[in-house]
């Protein structure tokens, strides 16, 4: 359920689309090991508050006393929000899409085109977990609730490092393909665009799966 709920949530097209973003900006500077290092800044950023607000969700959840009506609402949000993104599979774009909404883009387009250092990237991946965590957190609840059932703390942190190490192992190898010259930031860009429905059905499909797990989970508990 881990390796299930982390896949789907690195199939995020939006913190690609930053990525991809930033490493060009970077990379019109001419310093390719600065677009290298401002690549990595940017997802150890995503990794360290993606698992720090983990974290503090998991402490939040053991402490209140879980009820089967949690788990039955999470699993329903989650089946919500996976036939949301098989909508955008057959019919991406209509009504709304499960992305980072088009007015907040030009914002977050600028402000990502005026880094050009390493800190800077490190401040622009904090900022956008914070902006996206509420849009994708569907996986990451029902996995929390369920550690907060069965294991310790100390469990739990190795389990959060390896759902936080799968979420970013795309975007590492987003960095390190652009700077390897394995493809060029407009080739993953438009991969990226060829792939967007692609990924939201695989998304779909795995959140729905995944959502049947919780309540059927908690009755056998």
């Amino acid at each position: 359920a881990i390796i299930a709920a982390a896949f789907v949530d690195s199939i995020n097209p939006c913190e690609f689309a930053i990525l991809i973003l930033l490493m060009s900006t970077v990379l019109a500077s001419g310093n390719k090991k600065r677009a290298l290092f401002s690549g990595l800044a940017f997802v150890s950023a995503i990794f360290i508050s993606y698992f720090l607000m983990g974290l503090g969700l998991y402490s939040v959840i053991q402490t209140v006393k879980i009820t089967r009506t949690f788990f039955i609402a999470v699993a329903f949000l989650a089946i919500i929000i996976g036939l949301f993104n098989l909508k955008d599979y057959f019919w991406y774009g209509k009504w709304f899409k499960m992305e980072v909404p088009e007015s907040w883009r030009p914002k977050m387009k600028m402000l990502v085109k005026g880094i050009t250092s390493v800190p800077g990237a490190f401040g622009v991946g904090v900022l956008i977990s914070l902006i996206l965590l509420p849009c994708t957190s569907g996986p990451y609840i029902i996995i929390l609730g369920m550690l907060a059932e069965t294991t310790t703390q100390n469990i739990a942190i190795i389990y959060l490092f390896l759902y936080n190490l799968i979420f970013i192992v795309p975007m590492l190898a987003i960095t390190l393909a652009i700077y390897f010259g394995l493809t060029s930031p407009e080739d993953a860009e438009n991969w990226r665009m060829r792939k967007l429905r692609m990924l939201h059905l695989i998304a779909g499909i795995i959140l729905i799966v995944l959502s049947s797990l919780t309540p059927r989970y908690r009755i056998e508990k």
